[in-house]
């Protein structure tokens, strides 16, 4: 199983030794709704730039956004983490992850506070995949992430844009979403370093978004239904 994690969404690939893919998902994250109380934070500071620390009440109100913030993130991590954890057990199959170093290298030359929160949930989001993923006697595997979101899955070119979130090769004409693109490529990059499976074709269509865990409705296993497809040219 490939993971790509980015602001808005996880997207998830359940690959079989073959290189093809039994199940496609999509999550929606929170960040956004997380980003939103940051938003307030920085105008109650803008307002008592000066004072805000002698303010009973406006600490308060700071910390409650603040503890918004982490709340929403723990919650969607620990439920999501744990639907990701039962669909790999089932399917018997190791969780491929990106590695973060990279990302946190470039994080520290960013300012800008939605890549710096980002960072933080894709950490804590992959802390509780380990742990429920390992609490169920499964392996979890990084790799490199670089280019994963731009480079052709199919001949190795880089992508170019082709409409909202969906990607195009020029060389080989492949097209697709952009997170599909990356979920392969992560497989792609750990057959090659973990296994010797033959290498996955491509999937043209995305799955639909579907509502973070607090908009789900039924069990996880109904939650977690998914598209079936192939990754591989017959």
């Amino acid at each position: 199983m490939a993971i790509d994690l980015n602001f808005d969404n996880l997207t998830l690939a359940v690959f079989t030794l073959n290189g093809r893919s039994t199940k496609l998902k999509r999550f929606r994250t929170p960040l956004r709704k997380a980003l939103t109380h940051r938003i307030w934070i920085e105008r109650i500071l803008r307002r008592y730039s000066r004072s805000w620390r002698f303010i009973k009440g406006v600490r308060r109100a700071i910390e409650k956004h603040g503890e918004r913030i982490k709340n929403i993130s723990w919650d969607y991590s620990h439920k999501v983490g744990d639907l990701i954890a039962g669909l790999a057990f089932s399917h018997s199959s190791a969780i491929v992850l990106e590695d973060l170093d990279e990302l946190r290298d470039n994080a520290k030359k960013d300012r800008r506070f939605n890549k710096r929160l980002a960072l933080w949930f894709y950490g804590r989001m992959q802390l509780c995949i380990d742990y429920e993923v390992k609490e169920r006697g499964l392996r979890v595997l990084r790799v490199d992430s670089r280019g994963t979101s731009s480079t052709c899955p199919k001949c190795g070119s880089r992508l170019v844009d082709n409409g909202y979130r969906a990607l195009r090769c020029r060389s080989c004409g492949f097209a697709g979403d952009r997170d599909v693109a990356a979920t392969i490529n992560l497989y792609k990059r750990f057959s090659s370093k973990y296994s010797r499976c033959g290498e996955p074709g491509v999937s043209l269509n995305a799955p639909e978004s579907d509502e973070g865990p607090s908009g789900m409705r039924g069990s996880g296993d109904e939650a977690m239904k998914s598209i079936h497809i192939s990754l591989c040219e017959s």
